[in-house]
């Protein structure tokens, strides 16, 4: 983060706060208008705030953090094209998910997600769904290789999770 705030704030397209133990989104980000890839994995966050925005965001890495809950003001990013929030405690999606629409990756492996929105259909652009470490029987799973038939889905083998 020094590095980048003694750069011209216009000059930062790329910021790695990975490991910084940080518990909220330091202020001093917003400054980067043009950032495209942030990685703020392994850290403490719990949640985003709702102002969290930036208008070429393209990857962001939220990895291995304790967010319980999807920050639903990812769903007002439309340029995110890799989203990474493996290992984080959330159970749901939101169906405003389904307006992410230039998502490619996205990147959920062991969360506790019950169940996957319908708007996921939405998401034309995106190739690569990873929901490993997710427990879903097969009939589960063959719904969503069914109606998302053009992404690459990553499941763990099917649970025998109903009987």
């Amino acid at each position: 983060m020094d590095e980048a705030l003694e750069a011209p704030a216009d000059s930062v397209f790329r910021l790695d706060l990975s490991r910084s133990k940080l518990t909220e989104i330091p202020k001093e980000i917003y400054q980067f208008k043009n950032l495209q890839e942030l990685d703020l994995s392994k850290n403490k966050l719990v949640n985003l705030p709702s102002d969290f925005k930036f208008d070429d965001l393209r990857i962001l890495n939220l990895e291995k953090n304790k967010l319980e809950v999807f920050p639903e003001c990812l769903c007002n990013h439309p340029t995110i094209r890799n989203l990474f929030m493996g290992k984080n405690k959330i159970s749901h999606l939101p169906e405003c998910i389904g307006n992410m629409r230039d998502l490619i990756v996205l990147d959920i492996w062991f969360n506790p997600l019950e169940d996957l929105p319908e708007s996921m259909v939405n998401l034309r652009n995106l190739r690569t769904l990873d929901l490993s470490g997710i427990s879903y029987n097969k009939e589960e799973q063959e719904k969503w290789r069914k109606m998302l038939h053009w992404v690459n889905i990553e499941f763990e083998a099917a649970c025998d999770c109903n009987n």
